[in-house]
């Protein structure tokens, strides 16, 4: 399989992702016209733009870059990766980078929802929260996890056998 192809489609879905994403952000309807303001507001806000700037981050250049190595190593180099160490890491960078953006994203946006539509107590705030942040830190280590398994699948590439 050609991983360079696998990881180019990564970064057409964070286009399109991203590209939905800063629309949601700027409709003039509720519930989205409150995000903007609660991004404004900071606090909880922060959450949810961290969320936006890592997953364009990510998704973007994070997953075209990789497309670009993987195609220096596929196509130009001519080595092949291990096809088991390659899709574990995919699904895992995948699942990992879009779970824990879409967690931090709707933290902040629940959060800064109460803080500044509702006017909660900060600890109620601090309680919605924190209801967020072991999910966030297992889907992180997932994929860092991913990452980790695709850089060594990366190193690890062996020539292909020449055909006689």
């Amino acid at each position: 399989m050609a991983w360079y192809k696998a990881f180019r489609s990564a970064t057409y879905a964070g286009l399109l992702g991203a590209l939905a994403w800063t629309v949601l952000l700027i409709l003039p309807f509720q519930p989205f016209s409150y995000l903007l303001p609660i991004v404004e507001h900071g606090g909880p806000g922060t959450w949810f733009l961290l969320a936006y700037l890592l997953f364009l981050i990510i998704a973007l250049a994070g997953f075209g870059v990789l497309s670009s190595m993987l195609y220096e190593i596929e196509m130009q180099e001519n080595r092949h990766t291990n096809h088991i160490v390659m899709l574990t890491g995919y699904v895992l960078l995948i699942a990992g980078v879009f779970a824990s953006c879409g967690l931090l994203a709707a933290g902040g946006a629940i959060g800064g929802y109460a803080e500044t539509v509702k006017n909660e107590a900060q600890s109620q705030i601090q309680s919605i929260l924190s209801g967020y942040v072991d999910p966030i830190t297992f889907t992180a280590f997932l994929a860092i996890l991913g990452s980790a398994l695709i850089l060594v699948g990366m190193m690890e590439a062996k020539s292909k056998p020449s055909s006689a």
